[in-house]
């Protein structure tokens, strides 16, 4: 039976002696040839971290940092063995590798091996979680010159060698000094209203956290709170500014006055902020008080095209004189109608109707022509001959008009 060649004297011979030349090169080369390039030498002056300056110190220690398989701890644990600043961090989420999704991850964002000169921190901003953090890149993805932001256009003193323990703090200062160089008057008077604590209320979209309008001279409410701040103060690139601004409605609503100031600038006597349609007037305040049938006429029946100052308050002016006593009883109509409708009306009769002792007559029996009130007559309750009646008035003067009886019978009585 032939053996493999591998299986041989000979060959397990070779193979012995090619494993303790690999190793042997290995110990000769401080663990070199595995790896996959120099580490970093930067490092931070006067700070030692697990007992070295830098990772450059740690080259050829390969178990400094990499761990066997069965170490569940992995990698991350022996960054956290010598980083014991990021270690307290991750125990508070006001920090920044406290407050990261993953702050444990290490080879998320640090990178070695890539030189000595090489940076340990790479972030990619369009993927890096930065609203976790409390301020949200959407507004920053562009410098004011059209350049790509970068982490250290912010935090400043990542540009800094050699760069602090705390670099990535951020100086609110930072925002004053970049934003003055675009909207120089804008920051200044802003900063002069509120300070340069902007991210107690900015987050970096256009909205405002942990600012309550309603401690103001303005509150939000109704509608109001429905309004863009933009809608009042401005755009980033116009703005109008915070301090000064009208508190008044018509001084934002003045082109929207519908009564051109026939009612002045009080709106709140009337509306409120839950819409304009939703105002509460007083009619009865006015020189004319709704009452009876006048309380559910809609508005447009006598203010036209939101008119309101001159309204004439006259009944003819909305009703037009009924045909049934046209030019006969003036244009007085309260002095017999209400205002709880046309019928029923109360007449104060200027002849007297019951100087026949019966009581009132239904007007039918003097004035036979329902639509002419200014003609009647006596006769059907009176007798009349006519040679008779016009002798008598004779031997009282009286020859003419002998019809017209309520002209000297005004009480009804001879």
């Amino acid at each position: 039976m032939r053996r493999l060649g591998c299986l041989t004297p000979f060959g397990i011979a070779a193979g012995l002696i090619a494993v303790v030349a690999v190793l042997g090169a290995a110990y000769l080369s401080g663990g070199s040839m595995f790896s996959p390039g120099p580490l970093s030498a930067q490092e931070r002056t006067g700070v030692s971290l697990g007992g070295v300056a830098s990772h450059a110190v740690l080259g050829g220690n390969c178990a400094a940092c990499h761990t066997n398989p069965l170490d569940t701890r992995g990698m991350a644990g022996r960054c956290l063995d010598c980083h014991t600043d990021v270690q307290t961090q991750l125990a508070s989420t006001a920090t920044l590798h406290g407050a990261l999704p993953n702050g444990a991850a290490c080879l998320g964002c640090h990178t070695e091996h890539n030189g000595p000169t090489a940076t340990l921190t790479k972030m990619d901003l369009a993927t890096f979680p930065h609203a976790t953090l409390g301020f949200v890149l959407t507004a920053h993805g562009q410098t004011s010159d059209g350049a790509a932001f970068g982490c250290a256009d912010c935090h400043t003193a990542l540009d800094a060698r050699p760069r602090p323990v705390n670099a990535y703090v951020f100086d609110p200062a930072t925002c004053v000094n970049c934003h003055t160089s675009d909207q120089a008057e804008f920051v200044v008077a802003h900063v002069a209203d509120f300070g340069i604590d902007c991210m107690g209320c900015h987050d970096g979209v256009d909205r405002y956290t942990g600012f309550d309008h309603n401690t103001l001279a303005v509150p939000l409410d109704g509608r109001h709170g429905e309004a863009t701040c933009a809608s009042c103060h401005g755009t980033v690139r116009e703005p109008v500014g915070f301090g000064g601004l009208a508190t008044t409605c018509v001084g934002c609503h003045q082109a929207d006055d519908i009564h051109q100031g026939a009612y002045g600038t009080d709106c709140a006597s009337c509306h409120t902020p839950a819409g304009w349609e939703q105002a509460t007037f007083d009619h009865n305040l006015t020189a004319f008080p709704l009452t009876g049938a006048h309380t559910n006429a809609p508005c447009t029946s006598c203010h036209a095209n939101h008119i309101y100052a001159g309204t004439p308050s006259t009944c003819v002016a909305c009703h037009a004189e009924p045909q049934i006593h046209l030019g006969q009883f003036g244009t007085d109509c309260t002095s017999c109608h209400s205002t709880s409708r046309w019928e029923g009306a109360v007449f104060a009769h200027t002849f007297p109707l019951d100087h026949g002792g019966e009581g009132q007559i239904p007007c039918a029996t003097c004035h036979t022509n329902p639509q002419q009130y200014t003609v009647y007559t006596c006769y059907n309750c009176h007798a009349h001959p006519q040679a008779a009646t016009l002798a008598k008035h004779r031997e009282e003067g009286i020859s003419e008009n002998i019809d017209d009886c309520a002209r000297c019978h005004a009480t009804g009585h001879e």
